[in-house]
């Protein structure tokens, strides 16, 4: 799967993929921690299970996303930055 790099995108897209981004990736984490909250309960009455696992590997995917969310933003700042730079050159 070939994927463009950030900088051939348009501000409007990477805006779009900046809300998308972190909208998935807070939901995610929000699942993950009531997942997690979840299973320790169940852990504590009942006995251990299983579930308590989940969240832990399903954590990877929140970081990917937290990175990719970090990348889009310092490319929006770049191109403010040489904007702005442009800007007061000319």
């Amino acid at each position: 799967m070939n994927k463009k790099p950030l900088s051939e995108y348009s501000n409007e897209e990477l805006l779009q993929a900046k809300k998308t981004t972190a909208v998935i990736a807070i939901t995610l984490t929000s699942m993950l921690v009531l997942l997690l909250a979840m299973g320790i309960y169940i852990s504590i009455t009942k006995k251990f299970s299983a579930l308590l696992a989940i969240p832990f590997s399903l954590s990877t995917i929140a970081i990917i996303l937290f990175k990719k969310l970090k990348e889009i933003t310092a490319e929006l700042k770049n191109r403010e930055t040489n904007e702005f730079k442009n800007k007061t050159e000319i």
